[in-house]
């Protein structure tokens, strides 16, 4: 099924420039744009996860993984360094194919343009607040760069300088694996809001 599902995606996104997948439990998802901002449905799950143009597919199948057990929905900005039928992707994913909500975006415009003025946090090498010093709300946009070069400079420098995050490391080291500092940030996100599962 869950090859289905990323055969799915690769067909039903390219030509479009926001494109949400929903999986039920029929054997075949379906496209439906089942949530929208003004919804009260809409915060049921409780963070949404960006990844901007990530380039290695088992990183973003680990992170396919993690937002079926957090509840949060996945978006991928374009362009990706990899097909959505990689079997990379799909044998890190593998058992998740109840993943709720994936949106896959044409380019960055596309993406902000879906979020309006909602909260988004970038996280960054660059950032210059640590992560776990905010204020996470049910709703909130987590952002993560590539892996080889992590987020652009005028993307970083859009977000107003309270949002724009790092996680801490020892002097010496120059990144975090893009799937763990995923995880680190939403489990952060998720204990502020007291490990609120609603799917």
């Amino acid at each position: 099924m869950f090859r289905e599902m990323m055969d799915q995606i690769s067909r039903l996104t390219a030509p479009m420039r926001s494109q949400t997948l929903y999986s039920t439990p029929q054997p075949a998802p379906q496209v439906h744009n089942r949530m929208t901002p003004d919804t009260d449905r809409y915060f049921l799950t409780m963070f949404d996860i960006i990844l901007f143009e990530p380039e290695i597919a088992p990183n973003t199948g680990n992170v396919i993984r993690l937002c079926a057990n957090t509840g949060a929905r996945l978006h991928l900005v374009r362009p990706l360094g990899f097909s959505l039928r990689d079997k990379q992707l799909m044998r890190a994913g593998l058992d998740y194919h109840d993943l709720a909500d994936l949106t896959v975006h044409t380019d960055w415009e596309a993406c902000i343009g879906h979020f309006g003025d909602r909260t988004l946090y970038a996280f960054s090498t660059r950032g210059t607040e640590r992560y776990d010093r905010c204020d996470y709300q049910p709703g909130d946009g987590l952002v993560f760069g590539p892996e080889t070069r992590g987020l652009p400079e005028p993307v970083l420098t859009s977000f107003p300088p309270q949002r724009r995050m790092r996680i801490p490391m020892a002097t010496a080291s120059r990144s975090i694996n893009l799937s763990n500092a995923v995880a680190i940030v939403i489990y952060e996100a998720w204990r502020q809001n007291g490990f609120d599962f609603k799917r």
